[in-house]
């Protein structure tokens, strides 16, 4: 049983706000060694700030798990309508409480120690601030239970009557909490890479613990020599290393006009970073394939139900015999020449570059070679779209990444002016380079070519620019459509036979031009990228976004 099951049948079973010392008393219950090992691989620590998870939420509660490096604190702040209690499970925590001085700045009134398995709390209005300041580098976590759910703070400055201190620094957006699903944060994108922290992470079962001493790679199936890897076997083969752009397959869902189930991603599924491992085919080339193979099974080591499939499974996706032994199908163990994080696959995961990310299975622990075409929950009930053919319409798994492209400058209902404004973006194509990007300013009647801006290769991203003349004043459409290196087309809408996957029409943006300010834009630097990167990470930032998952036939990542 978790270590949290009780507090959370407690919280589930709430139909109003609790009396402070209830949940205060809930938090002394548990068993600190257990919770804390139990939530080992949730936990993440960040330079940019102190970091808050989500664990679990419900119509009365939301609680969270905080890990602090040393010399990070909360700001100054109250819990504006609700109830919290705190108990810190590993490390020493100073609580630090505030007044209003008569002039109305804040002023402290008190600090003191909570160590570890302490638990306090504060109710509505305590000002109050948390900071690990032990001694040497030790770190701290705290667990936080909020009744009601902690939708606003006010945060206050000892300096300032104007505005308080920033709330706290969050690497990645949070979509779902349990299992993770968290999408990048565009104003975090600082180049071509994406760094492993900014990384979006889609997890469909919550993360595995594996000890990498007893951790096995096992081929088997319809191979001559069946075998288990070691870590160290598979470092001592020859190592590949792929550059490649990765899409969840439900990207964008949230900007569907009809509502889709499934994870309510923004735009921010997606990364470009570097894939180091071994190829695949020279595994399975030792394994020895027997003439009868025809596709080969990936099995990770997350397991878990969902709402139409109650016997717990194990994750499995499948690849043709082809995909398996193309040179840069990978098991990869390090990204961007780090090794893999737990939220990304430790201590091994496919990568199929090219493909969405469903294909890359994480934590790998199998891969069986088989005689016939895998239907695996995955690729049948789930991750497949339809398609017209002369007999009516079947069903085809999703694999290769769709072409695509975003604006990110100028955003949908931003006021340009005359001259020449500048219009910036991305695109990419999957297996393929990205050839060009076209731009339409009328609604798609007539389409520009804008500029690549950076490397062009395959299965990598591309930024672009256009430099838009406007000499009227009004109201404009603005559009863009990549072009793959083998001819394939963004399409202007969504084909409603891919239903929740494959968001890749152009989306558009409507702006409008007044003669009251005249614009000259010039091709661009770095340091204006980086500016419209962030005016783009605003837009996200601002999107509300479905942190329920639902499931049925035909959705999932």
């Amino acid at each position: 049983m978790s270590a949290l099951a009780q507090l959370f049948d407690y919280l589930d079973g709430l139909r109003q706000r609790p009396a402070l010392s209830d949940l205060a008393g809930k938090l002394e219950q548990l068993d600190v060694a257990r919770t804390l090992e139990e939530l080992k691989p949730k936990l993440k620590f960040s330079d940019a700030g102190y970091q808050r998870i989500l664990l679990r939420e419900g119509p009365q509660y939301h609680v969270w798990a905080m890990c602090w490096k040393n010399g990070q604190r909360s700001p100054i702040h109250d819990h504006a309508a609700s109830s919290c209690a705190l108990r810190v499970l590993r490390g020493t925590a100073t609580a630090t409480r505030f007044e209003f001085a008569a002039h109305g700045h804040v002023k402290a009134v008190g600090s003191y120690e909570l160590g570890p398995g302490s638990v306090c709390a504060t109710q509505d209005s305590d000002l109050h601030q948390i900071s690990n300041l032990q001694e040497g580098t030790a770190d701290l976590v705290t667990l936080h239970v909020y009744s009601p759910p902690l939708l606003r703070m006010n945060t206050y400055s000892i300096t300032s009557l104007i505005r308080g201190e920033d709330v706290w620094a969050e690497e990645r957006r949070m979509v779902t909490a349990s299992p993770e699903n968290s999408e990048m944060m565009m104003q975090n994108m600082h180049s071509w890479v994406t760094p492993n922290r900014l990384f979006f992470v889609r997890n469909h079962f919550d993360e595995p613990t594996i000890d990498l001493a007893s951790w096995r790679l096992r081929v088997e199936g319809c191979v001559q020599r069946s075998r288990q890897w070691t870590m160290p076997d598979l470092l001592s083969l020859p190592q590949r290393s792929v550059f490649a752009t990765v899409e969840c397959a439900g990207n964008g869902r949230s900007f569907l006009t009809a509502p889709m189930p499934g994870v309510q991603w923004g735009a921010g599924a997606i990364g470009h970073a570097e894939w180091t491992g071994v190829p695949l085919a020279i595994v399975l080339e030792q394994a020895g394939l027997k003439s009868e193979t025809q596709e080969i099974v990936f099995e990770g080591a997350d397991r878990g139900t969902e709402a139409d499939h109650p016997q717990p499974m194990q994750f499995a996706r499948s690849l043709t015999l082809e995909k398996a032994l193309d040179p840069d199908t990978l098991l990869v163990h390090r990204m961007n020449g780090e090794p893999l994080r737990p939220n990304h696959g430790f201590p091994l995961r496919l990568f199929v570059p090219g493909w969405y990310g469903v294909a890359s299975v994480k934590w790998l622990q199998k891969i069986e070679a088989i005689d016939r075409v895998f239907e695996g929950y995955y690729q049948t009930v789930k991750y497949t779209v339809k398609r017209r053919t002369g007999k009516g319409t079947c069903s085809e798994v999703v694999g290769p990444m769709a072409v695509k492209s975003e604006i990110i400058r100028p955003q949908s209902g931003a006021v340009l002016g005359l001259g020449t404004n500048r219009l910036f973006g991305v695109a990419w194509a999957g297996e393929e380079a990205v050839a060009g990007v076209d731009v339409s300013i009328d609604g798609g009647r007539t389409w520009s070519p804008a500029q690549l801006i950076g490397p062009q290769a395959k299965y990598s991203w591309n930024m672009w620019e256009y430099l838009w003349e406007v000499a009227q004043p009004g109201s404009y459409q603005i559009l863009s459509r990549a072009i793959s290196t083998g001819g394939r087309i963004q399409p202007i809408q969504h084909d409603v036979l891919n239903g929740g996957y494959l968001i890749h029409h152009s989306r558009p943006a409507n702006v409008r031009v007044e003669a009251r300010q005249h614009i000259q834009a010039e091709r661009a630097d770095v340091e204006t990228l980086f500016y419209d990167m962030n005016a783009y990470a605003e837009r996200i930032l601002h999107m509300p976004l479905d942190v329920e998952m639902e499931f049925s036939t035909g959705e999932g990542i």
